[in-house]
């Protein structure tokens, strides 16, 4: 007897999960450690803030070189071959005395995504159907966002990459005029385009790009400028953090003093053990749920979780208000109150 029509239906739907591949899939990691280090802009001493950091065990004031990153006893993302180290500034709370109290941070998830392609002189626009995206290269550190910037300039693609949103209300640039959901969560978009020489630069930013606006592309992917050719895989990183009844964004401000939260920032510290399989992870990927044993592997064969571990080497300690408010932000960093433009939804 010739199968229904629901069969055939069925039998199809399945196939094409098998040949259609993903765009887009998640790295989630769980909080890793909250310390005053950036071994990026402060390598060997204490950063000018605090920052919660997730990801490779080896993150530290001294982490460094083209291993720096990967060289960890573990992750705490749910990729267990992702060693990268992601970092962003803490949250605390302005309590009712004018204290500071340290907020909790929920960890992070990071959309990868192969929407660049490299620059092509003959082949001008969004990248025409062919997308070369490939893995950063080994030791690659880079900087997503300013920590001085206190205002909004929507051409500057570097600024347009910062979002902050509250629960679930949509991505804004600036702080949210309203806190709803209970959490909110900073997003930064990296740069995917880079020179191919340089892993890092005295700026942190002149050796990677965003795709070239000119040529149609965005924060989000598009084709490279001449001057950074390569194109990377996107990632956009969400930090996230528990608000703790806080329904007042006034009552926020970041490690940085930043209130505005226009001076939200992330660090990126690449540090994939497999960057073949990264590259080849958007022929692998069929949806994100299928990602990630089937991309990347898994030491049981199924789909690994993120887990909360502890750094390799303890940070100095320091007082940051894990045990109650504090009279200033570590690194007395001054509270910048600015008048802020609210409300400016992305595109």
């Amino acid at each position: 007897m010739a199968p229904s029509i629901a069969v055939l239906a069925t039998a199809l739907a399945a196939l094409s999960t098998t040949v259609i591949a993903s765009n887009v899939w998640t790295v989630n990691c769980a909080p890793l450690t909250i310390q005053r280090s950036d071994p990026i802009l402060s390598l060997g001493t204490d950063s000018s803030h605090v920052h919660a950091a997730v990801g490779s065990t080896a993150f530290s004031r001294d982490m460094n070189g083209i291993n720096g990153a990967a060289d960890s006893t573990g992750t705490t993302c749910d990729k267990f071959t992702d060693h990268s180290s992601y970092w962003s500034p803490a949250l605390y709370q302005i309590t009712d005395s004018g204290a500071f109290q340290l907020l909790e941070f929920t960890g992070m998830n990071a959309y990868y995504q192969n929407y660049t392609c490299s620059y092509n002189a003959d082949a001008p626009g969004y990248c025409q159907g062919v997308r070369d995206a490939q893995a950063p290269p080994a030791g690659l550190r880079m900087i997503a966002g300013d920590s001085k910037r206190r205002s909004y300039d929507d051409d500057d693609l570097w600024q347009v990459a910062i979002l902050m949103e509250a629960g679930n209300s949509g991505e804004v640039h600036g702080m949210p005029e309203t806190l709803d959901g209970g959490r909110i969560s900073g997003h930064a978009r990296f740069p995917s385009c880079w020179d191919g020489v340089h892993l890092d630069s005295d700026d942190h930013r002149s050796h990677v790009s965003y795709p070239d606006p000119t040529l149609h592309g965005d924060t989000q992917g598009g084709m490279c400028p001449s001057s950074h050719p390569h194109a990377m895989i996107n990632i956009g990183a969400q930090f996230g953090f528990n608000l703790a009844g806080i329904t007042d964004p006034s009552k926020l401000v970041w490690s940085n003093g930043d209130m505005s939260g226009y001076g939200f920032h992330a660090d990126f510290y690449m540090g994939w053990t497999d960057r073949d399989a990264l590259t080849a992870s958007f022929s692998n990927c069929f949806d994100n749920n299928n990602c990630p044993w089937r991309s990347f592997g898994s030491p049981t064969g199924t789909d690994p979780n993120p887990k909360k571990l502890l750094p390799d080497a303890p940070p100095p300690w320091e007082n940051l208000g894990a045990f109650g408010p504090l009279p200033a932000l570590p690194g007395n960093n001054p509270v910048t109150d600015v008048l802020r433009i609210r409300g400016r939804r992305a595109f």
